[in-house]
């Protein structure tokens, strides 16, 4: 039986860590251990993880030094876990399905699989909300890497704290490489091509918005430096030549206008018509053909208009779409 690691990395969240170790220790799987890497907290979260610490499949490491968001997931991942297989968590976020490792793992190996992931709740705190998005609900149980990754660009996820690898075919990749928002995307990515991945069409997970989510936060130099989570799959499958330069163009440019779109939207969306400037600019200088196909684009020029207005806004996205969190979360946008 692999052993599974659920690697749970956290930062000043002493009041959130309990409920994600405990619903990682309450996983049925037996071969099971939980790590927590601890970003050098200035909070007390060490009193609070001291309760836990009786249980043996618990790991508390504290780095002596805060050494960024990234660089803590690939400590936790390279030097912290042991398991054949791993899940990461962060500390904010919890899973809800006690039998999930035990499925996946049970999915992964009868079908000699790389991944499974699944699908998550998102929970709002100011409104104590939670929301289901239709978000992966077609996808097939067993799907060939290859499809996914060019049809990724379509609207499916990988919400990481779902999903299931194998541990050493993600350190062979070089997992976490890239210190940018979206490295846990840019690494899966990678990871799907080649291989067969599987998925569990059940909500398993709750991602926490609350505010401080780094995801959440409007940073337009980090959201320029994410536009890596893109290119660097292309390279990769160009370099490995499993796609043609052809297809693997045209899966760059359907993912960049993508992100071009979202990241328009959203600053509309917030008001922030200097935010909305600074695009403009910077994705027409980035590359003029695909700025100029989403401009040309009836679609974008509808969901543009439609975003001035933030109830029409939730209820399209809501009931059209079936994104609802998109739409809420420009409440928690800073």
């Amino acid at each position: 039986m692999k052993k599974v690691s659920i690697a749970i990395t956290v930062y000043n969240q002493a009041h959130y860590i309990g409920q994600a170790v405990e619903s990682a220790l309450a996983q049925d799987y037996p071969n099971l251990e939980v790590v927590v890497s601890d970003n050098h907290s200035t909070d007390p979260i060490e009193l609070t993880m001291n309760k836990y610490l009786q249980d043996s499949r618990l790991k508390y490491f504290r780095n002596e030094q805060n050494i960024g968001m990234i660089a803590n997931a690939r400590k936790a991942l390279y030097e912290y876990s042991s398991g054949e297989l791993a899940l990461h968590l962060d500390g904010d976020d919890y899973l809800i399905d006690n039998r999930y490792i035990s499925k996946a793992v049970d999915l992964l190996e009868r079908h000699q699989l790389v991944m499974v992931f699944s699908r998550l709740k998102a929970f709002y705190e100011k409104e104590n909300l939670f929301v289901e998005d239709k978000v992966n609900s077609n996808l097939p149980q067993i799907m060939d890497g290859n499809w996914f990754f060019l049809n990724y660009y379509k609207g499916y996820s990988l919400p990481t704290l779902t999903v299931l690898h194998d541990r050493h075919e993600a350190m062979k990749l070089g997992f976490f490489e890239k210190d940018i928002r979206s490295s846990d995307w840019e690494s899966l990515l990678r990871l799907t091509v080649t291989h067969k991945i599987g998925f569990i069409n059940e909500f398993v997970g709750v991602w926490r918005r609350h505010g401080q989510n780094e995801t959440m936060k409007q940073d337009f130099d980090k959201l320029i430096s994410n536009i890596e989570y893109i290119e660097s799959p292309y390279r990769y499958v160009l370099t490995k030549e499993i796609f043609s330069k052809e297809v693997a163009e045209k899966w760059r440019k359907l993912m960049l206008k993508r992100y071009f779109a979202k990241n328009l939207v959203t600053a509309v969306i917030i008001k922030n018509r200097e935010l909305e400037k600074k695009f403009h600019d910077y994705f027409r200088q980035y590359d003029i053909s695909v700025y100029d196909s989403l401009r040309r684009d009836i679609r974008f020029r509808v969901l543009m208009m439609m975003a001035e207005n933030q109830v029409l806004t939730r209820f399209v996205f809501k009931y059209v779409f079936g994104q609802e969190s998109f739409a809420r979360d420009f409440e928690y946008i800073g």
